[in-house]
């Protein structure tokens, strides 16, 4: 990918929207060097003017000073050989501007700033206007202040000249804390062996090469490796040149930028690798939740509570009917106690669902969902608590039957006929003399008394119309259950959908949200 201006610009915005998507979702440590990187080139791209930083690095003693000097064409920075001499950072400003802002950003202290070019230099200094050449406190000293100073330069200048000596090039700790660290950032790293003047014919030459090849085992290859001398200004032409060529193309800043944006996506690009599609969740996954939910919430027990109310006050008011339950009518479960919900089950089902979903995302953001999960589940009011009270809110007492008034009183009236037609048919067996006052007519149909005749009538009333209303009632119970139910379970899929499956949605827009921003950096 090129690192044009509008090309870094954009993968920078990228990477703040993959930042902002997995702000929530991702343990801070993982978006650490996210943070850092947007933070570096922010403030790097809003300060003014358009300057080149390029820092000397090195080992006391590697005369890392010097060639600062010599690249300067003037003495600036102190140079030593037997002790850390450069203490603090200076710097060496090339042209009108003094660079001041960068400067108090780099945190160079004012004492040790330097202007370069003067009305003698004539055009001598032209390709250098721009640099901001930083000689760097010596990595290796004692002071712990100085190498935290000089790591943190090393991550914000444009371009890294690491200046080594023939007797410590292949010295550990510059290799395996520093360069070895820098394979990311290659092309803004060059790396110099200094001090060519203390070796002899072609020793200087060989010890280039292997540096090379310690080089190239750092992971570093293709990374320029210069010969030069301080003292004698040998290879002093050719850094030089190449300093001159950075400069002059403006690009050191944006490669740099571009380098770590790449190291950054590499680094980030496992936790977004998983394609989800379009349906992340699938309509199976919440089917299934919402009915583990109903049954842990005991939304079938309570419904059939409801219908055993229902089918109770249906029932005729006189044997065999008295608060009878019938296994047709009445289920298990009392219609007014509360929700039989198991909250282990609820949890169970929530964190089931939880696993399904998180099963296809990388590990990160499975966790991530699984902490959701937990957050529902939680301490009251959680989702158990929840959807009990969604339940009892739902749950209503049964209406009356319809035409159960009407019934009622023709049972009564059939029963009253009985009790009527009995006591008149033995009143009138034992002759008793109340009955002439009465003046009831002696009727009978094929020789059967009329008496019998009505509390015949009124008993098979009586017996066939809570018989024949049987199946009507059933069926109506069945009606009041299915209803009471399926209210039910609409409160309890309403619960889970906004207290289970909206935040993981929510996770899993993130999720895209941050996969579409790094595949722009692709």
């Amino acid at each position: 990918m090129t690192n044009s201006a509008e090309t870094v610009m954009g993968r920078l915005d990228a990477l703040e929207r993959f930042e902002r998507a997995a702000a929530d979702n991702l343990p801070d440590e993982t978006l650490a060097p996210v943070r850092e990187v947007l933070a570096r080139a922010g403030t790097r791209l809003r300060l003014p003017g358009e300057h080149t930083i390029i820092a000397l690095a090195g080992s006391t003693g590697s005369g890392k000073s010097s060639l600062f000097n010599a690249l300067a064409r003037m003495e600036l920075s102190p140079a030593g050989h037997l002790r850390p001499t450069t203490g603090q950072a200076h710097a060496c400003v090339w042209g009108p501007d003094p660079a001041t802002e960068l400067l108090d950003w780099l945190g160079v202290d004012p004492q040790h700033r330097f202007r370069r070019e003067s009305p003698l230099d004539a055009e001598d200094e032209a390709p250098l206007r721009g640099l901001v050449l930083v000689d760097l406190p010596d990595m290796d000293s004692v002071a712990t202040a100085h190498r935290v100073e000089v790591d943190k330069l090393v991550e914000s200048v444009d371009l890294v000249v690491w200046v080594l000596d023939p007797q410590k090039y292949a010295d550990r700790t510059v290799h395996e804390e520093y360069l070895r660290h820098l394979r990311a950032l290659r092309e803004v790293t060059v790396v110099v062996l200094n001090q060519t003047d203390r070796l002899a014919g072609d020793d200087a030459e060989q010890c280039r090469l292997d540096l090379v090849r310690l080089i190239e085992a750092d992971g570093l290859a293709g990374v320029p490796v210069l010969a030069t001398s301080a003292l004698t200004g040998g290879g002093v032409g050719d850094l030089r040149a190449l300093i001159e060529k950075a400069v002059g193309n403006r690009q050191a800043m944006l490669a740099r930028f571009g380098a770590e944006l790449d190291a950054v996506t590499r680094r980030l690009a496992p936790l977004v690798a998983a394609d989800l599609g379009d349906d992340a969740i699938g309509r199976d996954a919440i089917r299934s939740l919402s009915d583990a939910l109903a049954v842990a919430s005991g939304v079938g027990a309570v419904a059939a509570g409801t219908a055993g109310e229902y089918a109770r006050r249906a029932g005729m008011p006189g044997p065999p009917f008295r608060r009878r339950r019938t296994r047709a009518m009445v289920a298990s479960g009392p219609a007014g106690a509360d929700s039989p919900a198991q909250p282990a089950a609820v949890v169970l089902a929530v964190h089931r669902f939880a696993d399904q979903v998180g099963a296809a995302l990388p590990p990160a953001w499975a966790e991530r969902i699984a902490a959701v999960a937990r957050t529902v589940t939680g301490a009251p009011p959680g989702l158990p608590d929840a959807i009990g009270d969604a339940v009892r809110a739902a749950r209503r007492r049964p209406p009356r039957p319809f035409g159960w008034w009407f019934a009622r009183l023709v049972w009564w009236l059939a029963v009253l006929a009985v009790i009527a037609g009995a006591t008149w048919y033995l009143l009138d067996r034992a002759n008793w003399s109340g009955l002439d006052r009465l003046n009831l007519p002696d009727i009978s149909v094929r020789g059967a008394p009329i008496a019998l005749i009505v509390a015949g009538g009124g008993l098979l009333v009586a017996v066939a119309l809570p018989l024949l209303t049987l199946p009507l009632r059933r069926a109506r119970a069945r009606r009041v259950r299915a209803s009471v139910e399926g209210d039910l379970r609409v409160a309890v899929a309403g619960l889970a959908e906004d207290r289970v499956v909206s935040p993981v949605r929510g996770v899993l827009r993130d999720y895209g949200a941050a996969r579409d921003a790094l595949a722009w950096q692709a």
